[in-house]
């Protein structure tokens, strides 16, 4: 069976089904640890999983922005989620979230220009986390393909104020991009550097986060790994923004997520890359580090010991103003484990780290397993 979503409304196809928007996904982990398998926000995108869990192919009708999904299509995949378990293993060689139910493939289907190379990686990328295989991504009428270009730094001066946007949609106080913004400011007040913060977790910010991007040169975005590329918070907040900028300003990242593997935010590193030009900036480089699941989950003395690394990256960036420099390259970590060592994490690591999940759905209230399947027949 065939599930086509599509968030073009009847303008593209009226055969196609009525444009269903849901809510942004918060990010609050109640489909993996709280209430296995079934969204916290009640509105008809229970119906989506419900179809989800009996198809075998979905297909995403969207319009494109930034070369890449508008906000609209990207929302609506992040709340894909609860197809998944909070539960980690090895599939096909690579970290991934163990599957709920069965293995889906997915396609797309896109109006607009479009880097046509980084959908389809994509693709393959978010088929591949589901245990499936990428149905293809196929343009709905002849805009030209855009390739993504990045205009890298300009600014040689050393930075003395930046303004940090945290664009994780999980509420400030249960936000591990949180906690990584305060470790990492340690080290930029070390520098002498000052800052200001705004969560996009609370869209009574933005406004003062949009009065802040336009009126000062060097920006920090900090976000997770979501669904293989930005939040679409995020991706929303961003299309808010006016086309052109009162001054010229320099755009990094922080990009986390809960893999260690460096390969796993590569594909989201290139739409980074192309993005600061589209925003009128320049690029300043992007810092990755993996391992952050466990933030949310492990005991404050491991939790402190995981975030502290920070604390230099700040420090650097106070010095440098950027993340091109081969100290925040190497930050990342190793790209992919060797084998023996993916076996030593399977066998010890992981059975460690998925113990901790269990133990904190129990104490979160959790009375079924993880791996539950509520939409089962």
């Amino acid at each position: 069976m065939n599930l086509v979503l599509n968030t073009l409304g009847a303008s593209i196809d009226k055969e196609t089904i009525i444009a269903l928007l849901p809510d942004n996904c918060m990010g609050c982990n109640q489909c993996w640890l709280k209430t296995p398998g079934i969204c916290a926000i009640k509105d008809d995108y229970e119906n989506i999983l419900k179809k989800l869990v009996k198809a075998d192919n979905l297909w995403l009708v969207f319009d494109t922005r930034f070369g890449f999904l508008d906000y609209k299509g990207k929302r609506m995949m992040d709340r894909i989620m609860p197809m998944l378990n909070m539960t980690i293993g090895f599939r096909d060689g690579w970290m991934r979230h163990e599957l709920r139910y069965h293995a889906l493939n997915i396609g797309l289907l896109y109006k607009g220009a479009a880097d046509q190379a980084l959908l389809e990686d994509w693709c393959k990328r978010t088929a591949a986390n589901i245990g499936g295989h990428s149905l293809g991504a196929i343009p709905l009428d002849a805009t030209s393909s855009m390739v993504q270009n990045s205009k890298h730094s300009t600014l040689n001066s050393k930075p003395t104020h930046i303004v940090i946007i945290n664009g994780s949609p999980r509420v400030q106080k249960y936000s591990n991009t949180d906690k990584i913004i305060h470790t990492f400011a340690q080290g930029m007040e070390e520098g002498g550097v000052t800052w200001e913060l705004h969560n996009l977790s609370s869209r009574k910010e933005w406004s003062a986060a949009r009065e802040a991007f336009l009126n000062n040169e060097r920006i920090l975005i900090a976000f997770p790994l979501y669904v293989e590329c930005v939040p679409g918070l995020m991706l929303e907040f961003l299309e808010t923004l006016p086309k052109e900028r009162k001054q010229h300003a320099e755009i990094s990242f922080m990009l986390h997520g809960g893999m260690d593997e460096g390969n796993e935010f590569r594909l989201c590193e290139r739409i980074l890359r192309g993005l600061p030009e589209q925003l009128g900036c320049s690029y300043g480089g992007t810092l990755i580090h993996g391992g952050s699941f466990r933030i949310r989950t492990a005991p404050a003395d491991q939790v402190a010991k995981m975030v502290t690394p920070y604390i230099e990256m700040g420090r650097l960036f106070a010095q440098k103003g950027n993340f091109l420099s081969p100290e925040a390259t190497k930050f990342t970590g190793m790209e992919q484990y060797p084998w023996l060592i993916r076996k030593m994490v399977s066998l010890l690591f992981l059975k460690k780290v998925n113990g901790e999940f269990e133990q904190f759905a129990k104490d979160w209230g959790c009375t079924r397993p993880l791996g539950d399947k509520p939409y089962s027949e």
